[in-house]
């Protein structure tokens, strides 16, 4: 799984996640060339056990 994390000032936030990490990468192209606020970097996310 990854996430795209939108970095701003002090504050992380995740605006997408997704299995493929080209999915991700294009919402960060996205993102990019909107020139929002924030630098975006895609994170990978560890799958943690399941309850």
């Amino acid at each position: 799984m990854f996430e795209l994390v939108i970095i701003t000032k002090d504050r992380e936030r995740v605006v997408y996640k997704a299995e493929k990490k080209l999915d991700v990468e294009l919402e960060r192209q996205r993102h990019v060339r909107s020139l929002g606020e924030g630098v975006a970097e895609i994170r990978e996310v560890k799958a943690g056990k399941k309850k």
